[in-house]
């Protein structure tokens, strides 16, 4: 797949295609040495048309993301364009392609003389790669990690920003690849108090009987997109949603259990700490076209 890269400069209101594999970004810029900006990653669909999966969301949350970093409000028309450039390219290079993810991201940009700050934006895209179509049909293995704080820290201390999609991922990538040392494939996160909470860059549902289970965002993760999706129809797959507090030991006795994102859309998680866990093959698929129909 052809790299395709677009700049949005929000103080301009301008987006500007741009060569992924040239320099962009100056070291000075915030983002670069402070992980100091925001980001979503929307999966795209083609056949019949363009369908942005769960669109409405990512923004709704990318705006919200901003509103706690305290950076500009992001305009919704200015990054839309920034997107459609973005699949246009793609489409462009690629006809034939099906499906593509793309990353938009919003930095603090650099600190001027004065004081102000002067924030920049950029958008590129990003494959479905083999290990996401692995995953997708053969589900993943998951060890527990203690996150390192109790849950529902985040409502005494908000400047941790436990719910915001920041660029500091750096916690996030170090779980993913200790997990893969203990010959997992992903991390589990649970916080000190023993609740369970995500994935690194997933988001956990199980099925108990006829009801579907997840963390409530308040506990101290990151509010899905994906998640939300499957809650607001799970009525259509005769289930119930709720959101609720629960161990590991509910998950390892749970009827099915999934990570549910955007790329991923949804995967059966198999194995936790290595304890088997029922896989159920038809709500899997019935999940994956739910999350992909958006």
């Amino acid at each position: 797949m052809t790299d395709a890269l677009v700049l949005i400069d929000p103080a301009a209101s301008t987006v500007e295609v741009a060569d992924l594999g040239s320099p962009q970004l100056p070291v000075t810029d915030l983002s670069a040495h402070r992980g100091d900006g925001i980001f979503e990653t929307v999966l795209v669909r083609i056949g019949g048309g363009v369908t942005v999966v769960s669109h409405d969301r990512h923004f709704a949350r990318f705006r919200a993301s901003a509103s706690a970093l305290g950076l500009p409000d992001p305009e919704p028309e200015l990054w839309d364009r920034g997107l459609n450039t973005v699949i246009a390219e793609v489409l462009a290079n690629d006809p034939t392609i099906t499906e593509f993810g793309v990353r938009y991201a919003l930095s603090r940009g650099t600190q001027n003389s004065d004081g102000s700050q002067s924030p920049r934006g950029w958008a590129f895209n990003v494959p479905v790669d083999e290990k996401i179509r692995r995953a997708r049909a053969q589900g993943i293995s998951a060890v527990s990690l203690d996150r390192g704080y109790d849950a529902y820290l985040g409502n005494k201390a908000p400047w941790l920003l436990i719910g915001a999609k920041t660029l500091s991922y750096a916690v996030n990538q170090a779980a993913s690849r200790y997990a893969v040392e203990q010959g997992a494939d992903e991390a589990l996160f649970v916080s000190h108090d023993g609740v369970v909470l995500e994935g690194p860059t997933s988001n956990l549902i199980i099925r108990r009987g006829e009801r579907l289970l997840t963390p409530p965002p308040e506990a101290g993760l990151l509010s899905g997109t994906a998640q939300r999706l499957v809650f607001d129809h799970a009525a259509e797959l005769g289930l119930s949603a709720e959101y609720a507090d629960f161990g590991l030991n509910d998950v390892i006795e749970a009827d099915g259990a999934w990570y549910v994102s955007s790329m991923r859309t949804a995967v059966s998680l198999t194995q936790l700490d290595g304890n088997p866990i029922p896989r159920d093959e038809k709500l899997t698929a019935e999940l994956q076209k739910l999350i992909m129909a958006g």
